[in-house]
This record gives C-alpha cells, structure tokens and sequence, in this order.
C-alpha cells in the first residue's frame, strides 16, 4: 500500500463534533426553558452546561493524545511543509 503525502494534517474521524452539536441544543433549550421559567428548566441548562464541559473535556484529551503519544502534530505539520 503506497502512503500518500500531503501539505495537510487529516484527523480521523471522532465523535465528539456530533455529541457537542447534541450537547449545544440541549443547552439552548434548558436555557430557554430556564428563562421562560419552566419547571426543571434550571437542571435541563445545567445538564447542559455539564455535557457541554465534559465533551470538552474529552474532545482536547483526544487533540493532546494525537500531539503527544501519536506524533501527528509534527513540526512539519505545524509549519505547513511536506
């Protein structure tokens, strides 16, 4: 198999862009719900703020096991060489 190169660092595909798209409506709705005084509006925006927070987590733990462990963030990438 002939490895292909290229100027641009292409990541493997992850989850965590449609939990946050999930986690992000959640939170629009717990705060409109929260504003509009709904009955357990305030726990839905916090559960939202929670979500939110613990993809970011999660997310930037993925992006430091890639730099780091895995190598991928090279000084090549980083300037933009081949």
């Amino acid at each position: 198999m002939r490895k292909i190169y290229h100027r641009y660092h292409l990541v493997t595909p992850s989850p965590w862009p449609f939990f946050s798209s999930f986690a992000a409506l959640n939170l629009t709705i717990g705060a409109v719900a929260y504003m509009h005084n709904y009955e357990n509006g305030a726990l839905l925006l916090l559960l939202g703020f929670i979500s939110v927070f613990t993809i970011m987590i999660f997310w930037w733990r993925d992006v430091i096991r890639e730099a780091t462990f895995q190598g991928k963030h090279s000084r090549k990438v980083q300037r933009d060489y081949v």
